[in-house]
């Protein structure tokens, strides 16, 4: 049975219960997961497990397109499959994450409403993230209006909401392949974001509940032989 994604149900949750269903050495999969796996750009979160009252920090985790492992520093008991076990979320890495995701998720929203600029590749990370924004004539002058924009629709208090869409009713919606230049996931069921003001967007990741909790952004780009790139890097004030 697939890992339930947890996550994506309430990215504000930071405890859960799961069962075991698989474990080896320091890998543990679950049938149940609250801890975010390294996938859309976005990494894994940092938490711990508690097996029998011991906690095990959690390293990384990641996703087989079947269950969720969930790795940790130590081994794990002989004897954990079939266990309940309780899942913390170290919720400072994560929180950023959300704040990340959203500032990206709007920043890519005003790309595609100004300049129908598609948004399929991005990263997160610590302490800051990138986008490839595909912008014909990419300047610094469009740049600045778009952190600009970007900075006024954060501090705006915009609430962020999510529909579920099966893959062949995502892949039927023009606007929808197009913001990604058609690069649609291999699963069942997509997640999309609703930010009012801006296009649906595809968002597998976690994002905070209100644009408000995000502040404000900056925006550096990059020059390759004196133009400047399409990859674009944001920081949060």
């Amino acid at each position: 049975m697939p890992t339930i994604h947890r996550y994506l149900e309430d990215a504000y949750r930071v405890e859960w219960e799961g069962n075991v269903t698989f474990n080896e050495f320091t890998d543990i999969i679950v049938d149940d997961s609250i801890l975010y796996p390294t996938s859309y750009g976005q990494p894994n979160d940092k938490g711990k497990i508690i097996i029998d009252g011991k906690e095990f920090e959690i390293i990384d985790v990641w996703d087989d397109g079947d269950g969720v492992h969930l790795i940790s520093h130590d081994t794990y008991p002989a004897d954990s499959k079939g266990k309940t076990i309780k899942e913390v979320v170290d919720w400072s890495t994560r929180y950023n994450h959300m704040k990340f995701r959203t500032a990206l998720r709007v920043l890519a929203g005003l790309a595609y409403k100004d300049f129908s600029a598609p948004h399929r590749i991005n990263q997160t990370y610590e302490d800051y993230a990138w986008i490839d924004l595909e912008i014909d004539d990419i300047s610094e002058e469009k740049v600045r209006q778009l952190e600009n924009e970007t900075n006024e629709l954060l501090k705006s208090e915009v609430e962020v909401e999510y529909v579920s869409m099966s893959r062949d009713e995502f892949m039927k919606n023009s606007e929808l392949m197009a913001s990604i230049k058609g690069k649609v996931p291999d699963i069942p069921t997509l997640r999309v974001a609703k930010i009012k003001g801006l296009p649906e967007q595809l968002e597998m990741g976690t994002l905070v509940k209100n644009t408000k909790e995000v502040g404000q952004i900056k925006l550096k780009t990059n020059l390759i032989k004196g133009k400047v790139g399409t990859r674009v890097n944001l920081s949060l004030q």
